[in-house]
């Protein structure tokens, strides 16, 4: 099996989104995708520290969470920035975080990446997928499904 590189993840992901914004969240911007956003005039957002956005910021069609995910306080902030109802979400997360709480957050797993520190996982959050249609949550099944469009209450 190959070992790959996080850049090799964020490359294949920046090219299927084709996102026309991004967030990078974390310490540095990594030069995979500096060179995209040159490449592609995608209108890069940088954003360093607690992640201390703006609420009157416009919200980016996808996000990517730069440095790994290592504690519960990461999670948090993760949950934070899902919550800004961005499109799509990419991050990477140290083997040694719990999937239950990324799962929790809709978030799905990928595919595993090497640093020099050690192994990474990826998680993809899609806001158009990240909850599958029930068959039962339509007015169908709702009270009196009989008087459905026939009378207006």
């Amino acid at each position: 099996m190959k070992k790959q590189s996080p850049d090799a993840l964020i490359a294949p992901w920046l090219s299927d989104r084709a996102p026309r914004s991004l967030w990078v969240v974390g310490e540095d911007v990594p030069p995979v995708v500096a060179d995209y956003a040159l490449a592609n005039a995608v209108s890069l957002t940088h954003l360093s520290g607690p992640l201390a956005f703006d609420l009157h910021q416009p919200i980016p069609e996808a996000a990517l969470v730069a440095d790994p995910i290592r504690l519960e306080g990461d999670i948090e902030r993760l949950g934070a920035l899902r919550n800004r109802l961005i499109g799509d979400i990419l991050c990477l997360v140290a083997a040694e975080v719990h999937n239950d709480m990324l799962y929790a957050l809709g978030f799905r797993r990928g595919e595993i990446c090497h640093t020099q520190h050690g192994e990474l996982l990826s998680f993809h959050y899609a806001l158009a997928t990240y909850n599958h249609t029930r068959a039962w949550n339509n007015p169908k099944f709702w009270a009196n499904p009989e008087n459905w469009n026939k009378y207006w209450w």
